[in-house]
């Protein structure tokens, strides 16, 4: 009798044990299931806020991790991308010491150019019922973040060349340029910033009248329409106008220079009008960028090895540009304006138009000791 009963309770805590195992691997299912359902159990605008202070590379990251969470944040892709926005938005202006208003060298405020860019208005029906909202989408941000970036990219190169060409060619800044590094950086980095806060905002402005220009379907030579859009805001307003105009003058001098020898320079012209009609400044902000890595020694071009040791990653971007665009060309059939047909002489006359010929030189962007880079066209009184 004894064994018996032993053996009894040998299994009753063999089944106690084993009813144990499965309360816990309950336990352990049941609160590994409400983890994954935090997701789904998070209130609307909780998830909203949070999302909205992530960048745009996380938000992504976070809809592949998670099937549901993937749902949720395509359902609210709209409330997410309009919050984001707002975010990053600033109530008030940017004014420089210069007096340039919106302008910020923090690349994740959109203020400036969410204002030249904003999502595409509602449409309405005939009976005018709205049929949907503002474009707010994820693709909307990442364009408009894109095109932030270029005008900050583009405008401190184009800053930067402009200035070491001044330091080093202009005789007197020359002369007064202390001998000592540390003030040598000082003086070169401090002149580089300036003059970005002048450039960054007709550098949009340039973009802005690119886009609009190549959204249209309008011949590519219009100059009428091209006239017209000169007559809209931004460029209604005279000063911006020509304050955008000295800076496309200064951009694509600029560019002519960087591409000679090896371009001619009567050639650099096609080349500059080809670029700003199919790629508006995104292309020439990457020229400037390979300018500025072998100025600065670091990197080596791709296919140095396999051309010349003095083969720059100026020379491969152009060799690129050369095969790219030829290729371009020769598909599309298309011919490119000359440069005159792209921005300036529709400026030209609209400044005209407007009285505004012979009109006051721009303030001088110091540099060095008083001496600095003057902005300007042939239009300018001294």
């Amino acid at each position: 009798m004894s064994s018996q009963v032993l053996e009894r309770v040998r299994s009753a805590i063999h089944k106690a044990k084993n009813s144990a195992k499965r309360r816990r691997r309950s336990t352990l299912s049941t609160s590994s299931g409400q983890r994954l359902s935090i997701w789904k159990r998070l209130p609307d605008t909780v998830l909203v806020n949070i999302l909205a202070q992530c960048d745009l590379q996380d938000i992504y990251a976070l809809m592949l991790s998670c099937r549901m969470l993937r749902l949720r944040v395509g359902q609210h892709e709209y409330a997410i991308s309009q919050a984001y926005l707002h975010h990053r938005t600033r109530p008030y202006q940017y004014i420089t010491e210069s007096g340039h208003e919106l302008v910020s060298s923090v690349g994740d405020d959109l203020t400036f150019i969410s204002s030249l860019f904003p999502p595409s208005p509602p449409h309405y029906t005939p009976t005018g019922v709205r049929d949907d909202l503002p474009a707010y989408s994820f693709g909307y941000l990442a364009d408009l973040t894109r095109c932030w970036k270029t005008c900050i990219r583009l405008s401190y190169y184009l800053a930067e060349h402009v200035v070491h060409q001044h330091l080093q060619k202009d005789s007197i800044s020359h002369s007064l340029w202390s001998s000592s590094k540390t003030e040598k950086e000082l003086i070169y980095s401090k002149a580089v910033g300036l003059l970005q806060s002048r450039l960054l905002s007709s550098v949009a402005y340039i973009i802005f009248f690119l886009e609009t220009h190549a959204e249209s379907s309008s011949p590519s030579h219009s100059i009428k329409f091209q006239q017209s859009i000169l007559q809209h805001p931004p460029f209604n307003n005279t000063q911006i106008l020509l304050e955008t105009h000295h800076t496309m003058l200064l951009l694509c001098s600029s560019v002519r220079h960087l591409m000679a020898p090896e371009i001619t320079y009567a050639s650099t012209e096609n080349w500059l009008s080809l670029l700003l009609t199919t790629s508006t400044l995104e292309r020439i902000m990457e020229f400037f960028a390979a300018a500025a890595t072998d100025e600065s020694g670091k990197g080596v071009a791709g296919n140095a090895r396999d051309r010349s040791p003095t083969w720059t990653n100026r020379m491969e971007f152009m060799w690129r540009m050369r095969r790219d665009w030829g290729e371009f060309v020769a598909s599309r059939m298309l011919t490119p304006p000359t440069l005159n047909e792209v921005w300036f002489e529709a400026a030209q006359r609209e400044i005209c138009r407007r009285g505004a010929i012979p009109h006051e030189g721009e303030v001088v962007v110091p540099i060095v000791h008083g001496f600095g880079v003057s902005l300007r066209c042939e239009f300018c009184e001294e």
